[in-house]
């Protein structure tokens, strides 16, 4: 891991505190271990999975083909044995069968690809999550080593007072501060544990399940940011990549489909049949049509219902086009924005560094006093923790700018 750079040379002499020690047997988890237990743990794509089979075996019910009934009669009056068998086998004169298995077969794939959408979006959460968590141990390893660097300033004073080198209210004013680095280490504890629960409530565990994190890989306190590509790259892979569409136009294909099945449901369907019987001693064989006559009803709300439904998804597939240009847009805009606040926050806890440094020096020396010396350390405490708060939008962007683009790589 590399070393926090923004802490002060005195500082950096105290070790670095781990995180929480986690459970014996819980593993270390890195990114792409994370990506893996949501894929197959993940409450709401495990649900998605169960629906996707559901409309596998409904496309395997719409293939199959009327069965023939057989019924059989056998007279009862005194003295007869006479009886009659009639099998019969309907015969749809539309491929209804077949209309019907395509359209099924249709909505099943396109609920796979609104499967990997919501995969591509639970996995961009996910990413988030873990660089949440990322952040939020530095920002807890930031505020333990500060509460240790109030300490020692605290324990530097009281010496200075048994030498008259210090007042009173610089004892106070130090206790203060060790007090308020207190209160920020309990602070940030909180947020570790509340970006840990996030996490494992991604990876279908409770939010208070043990976890420990491997501190190395898919994570940089100074990240090199590339530079970005122009909006029109990004919007182009977007619209190539994203399964919404793809979904949308295999949507689009079962609602054409369900219009020619309920239109040909509108034809009466035949039904062929052989009678074969005995009366009186004599057998008998015959054949027979039958017709269901669509008199009283004609499929009109069904085949309007089809309809409806095929217009309702041509307009959802220019509204998914305009959506999908808008979060590349704003993703691509914030992604800007967030690499030049990084940028901009690196530079200034770099020159802070070695002011705060140089003030210490100074009111230990008796050049400077306490409060002035103060006055620096919180713009110092700020500006460290505001780079961690930039730090950490520039890879929550960076994550939706992936996600709204489609790429699910590992980064």
């Amino acid at each position: 891991m590399i070393k926090f750079f923004l802490l002060l040379s005195f500082i950096a002499l105290f070790p670095r505190p781990g995180w929480a020690a986690p459970a014996a047997e819980a593993k270390p988890l890195t990114l792409a271990g994370i990506l893996a237990a949501v894929k197959s743990e993940n409450p709401s794509l495990a649900a998605a999975r169960r629906q996707l089979r559901l409309l596998e075996a409904e496309a395997e019910i719409s293939a199959a083909y009327p069965n023939p009934s057989l019924e059989i009669e056998k007279a009862v009056s005194a003295g007869s044995d006479g009886y009659e068998a009639k099998l019969t086998q309907p015969v749809p004169l539309t491929r209804r069968a077949g209309t019907a298995a395509g359209a099924a077969r249709a909505l099943f794939e396109a609920a796979q690809k609104e499967l990997e959408g919501l995969e591509g979006r639970v996995l961009g959460s996910a990413r988030k999550a873990w660089y949440s968590l990322r952040i939020a141990m530095e920002r807890r390893n930031f505020e333990e080593t500060h509460q240790r660097s109030s300490m020692d300033i605290l324990n530097k004073i009281t010496l200075r007072l048994q030498t008259g080198e210090a007042g009173n209210a610089d004892l106070t004013r130090a206790r203060v501060e060790v007090a308020r680095s207190g209160y920020h280490l309990q602070g940030a504890e909180t947020a570790l544990r509340l970006a840990q629960g996030e996490v494992n409530l991604l990876m279908g565990r409770r939010p208070d399940a043990p976890a420990a994190v491997l501190e190395s890989g898919s994570f940089s306190l100074a990240p090199a940011a590339p530079e970005l590509e122009p909006l029109e790259k990004y919007t182009e892979l977007a619209l190539l990549r994203r399964p919404e569409r793809r979904a949308l136009a295999l949507n689009g294909k079962a609602a054409g489909l369900g219009v020619a099945l309920e239109k040909g449901r509108r034809l009466p369907v035949p039904e062929f049949g052989l009678i074969r019987g005995s009366d009186g001693g004599a057998g008998y064989t015959r054949l027979f049509l039958g017709l269901e006559l669509p008199l009283w009803y004609n499929n009109k709300g069904e085949l309007n219902r089809a309809l409806a439904r095929k217009g309702a998804l041509q307009d959802e597939e220019r509204l998914l086009e305009l959506e999908i240009h808008r979060e590349v847009y704003t993703a691509w805009l914030e992604s800007g924005l967030a690499q030049k606040r990084l940028a901009a926050a690196h530079e200034t806890v770099f020159l802070l560094n070695d002011l705060r440094r140089t003030a210490s020096q100074d009111y230990l020396s008796g050049k400077m006093e306490l409060t002035a010396f103060y006055e620096i350390n919180q713009v110092f405490l700020e500006e460290n923790l505001n780079y961690l708060d930039a730090l950490n939008g520039y890879y929550e962007k960076t994550a939706q700018l992936d996600a709204a683009v489609g790429n699910l790589e590992e980064k």
